[in-house]
């Protein structure tokens, strides 16, 4: 069954995918095909905070055959007759699922965003009725905190007018995270993937804290793994993770799945284990 059939149906889990900043995609392919079976779809990037990697929709055709993908499109390196481009070729390709996001800024200021992500959901929205393309659109959200609950409650309220169906969200750290998400969306209907990152060091946690818009580690968290061993990060990684899987636990009946972000396949499988009770 499609990812678009299934979400609603099960409680359905997923994985993200950086393709290759080379040419190489087969070791890719052998890393992913371990969670054959295990998982409902792939969520393959679009060059993440703007440093270029092989193109999601190529990408996505590759792996295909594994699990469904679900291709993401920024708006930051093309115009629309580019963007456009894109989608007829994914849909070619018999691809169907899409992340529509505004893409990371590059650091030299050299992103196009000729459209907002607002316009590139449009288009994909006149795609479909054009050629009868039938894209299952997607989006991404930030965790609210107390402060912002109502900007990002009135950008998906938008987005889902617009005609998105799912979210899958930046990563939670705490029930509370999940909590404040499903305030600000519990009257909009659109099906919610939620975001974990599981940390496994010290030094990943900080680059991405410090770098990634929309994470945001907890110091509780990152002071466990300041003068943690290699293996003891491991150890404290799978506690934190099965931790949050019980904390969650309660709210998963107002979610349709989680999205694990990161390619690992005893905690994809734990998190299996918790989905399939």
């Amino acid at each position: 069954m499609s990812f678009a059939s299934l979400i609603g149906k099960k409680k359905l889990l997923t994985i993200e995918f950086n393709p290759p900043k080379n040419t190489d995609i087969s070791k890719f392919i052998l890393e992913l095909e371990q969670f054959r079976g295990i998982i409902d779809a792939i969520n393959v990037t679009d060059s993440p905070m703007a440093k270029p990697r092989m193109n999601s929709i190529v990408s996505s055709n590759f792996i295909k055959h594994i699990s469904e993908p679900i291709f993401n499109l920024t708006c930051r390196d093309k115009n629309k007759i580019a963007l456009k481009s894109d989608l007829l070729a994914a849909s070619a390709l018999g691809l169907k699922n899409i992340l529509a996001i505004t893409g990371d800024p590059t650091k030299d200021s050299n992103s196009v965003y000729k459209i907002n992500v607002f316009e590139l959901i449009e288009l994909i929205q006149s795609l479909n009725e054009q050629f009868n393309i039938n894209f299952f659109i997607g989006c991404a959200s930030d965790i609210p905190k107390l402060n912002t609950i109502f900007s990002i409650k009135a950008r998906l309220k938008r987005k889902t007018d617009l005609g998105v169906k799912f979210v899958i969200t930046q990563p939670v750290f705490s029930q509370d995270d999940l909590e404040r998400f499903l305030e600000a969306t519990s009257q909009m209907s659109i099906y919610k993937i939620i975001g974990i990152m599981p940390i496994l060091s010290y030094k990943s946690a900080m680059y991405l804290n410090n770098n990634v818009k929309g994470v945001n580690i907890p110091k509780s968290i990152l002071s466990k793994f300041e003068n943690a061993s290699k293996e003891d990060s491991r150890l404290i990684a799978f506690d934190l993770h099965e931790k949050l899987l019980n904390d969650i636990s309660n709210l998963l009946p107002y979610i349709e799945g989680l999205h694990i972000m990161k390619l690992d396949y005893e905690i994809v499988n734990l998190t299996k284990k918790y989905l399939e009770v």
